[in-house]
């Protein structure tokens, strides 16, 4: 038997289509061991598509765990150490998100911003879907070129 799909409209053909694409999408982004970074932010494939994001080196960095941090820097042997500036650990991006004692005025202003409405600590992907204005201001003053600036520069061998 041969099916006929005249009378089917066509966004209903392509509403099916994308939402199986979704589920097949959502079932490997599950599945795979990489990006663990990014689906800490973003554990949901449909919930990504529906945001709207303005992309920032920044925040870019931030969501994916790649660049500008000392962890990613020295994984890459960038540089020789990733140590943070404060001390405390490694500089990853947990680190500076909930620990670095360097934001830490600009991560009060967060805080005190998500505590209105919510508890700290806030987790990924609350901050990026709930919190999405209050996190990529506090994401955009950091100030990578500042606490990174020593070492980057001593470390590049050519």
């Amino acid at each position: 038997m041969i099916e006929s799909y005249k009378r089917v409209p066509k966004s209903v053909v392509a509403r099916e289509l994308e939402e199986e694409s979704i589920g097949k999408w959502q079932r490997e982004w599950t599945q795979t061991t990489k990006g663990r970074t990014m689906k800490d932010f973003f554990p949901d494939v449909a919930e990504i598509l529906k945001m709207k994001f303005n992309l920032t080196q920044n925040l870019t960095a931030i969501v994916t765990g790649h660049g500008k941090t000392k962890a990613y820097l020295q994984r890459f042997k960038i540089i020789e150490h990733a140590t943070c500036p404060c001390a405390k650990r490694d500089q990853t991006t947990d680190h500076l998100i909930f620990e670095c004692e360097l934001l830490t005025k600009e991560r009060n202003r967060m805080k005190s911003s998500i505590s209105q409405t919510n508890r700290w600590p806030a987790n990924k992907k609350d901050l990026i879907g709930k919190h999405y204005k209050d996190f990529t201001k506090f994401i955009n003053e950091i100030p990578f070129e500042e606490i990174n600036a020593e070492e980057t520069t001593t470390a590049i061998k050519f």
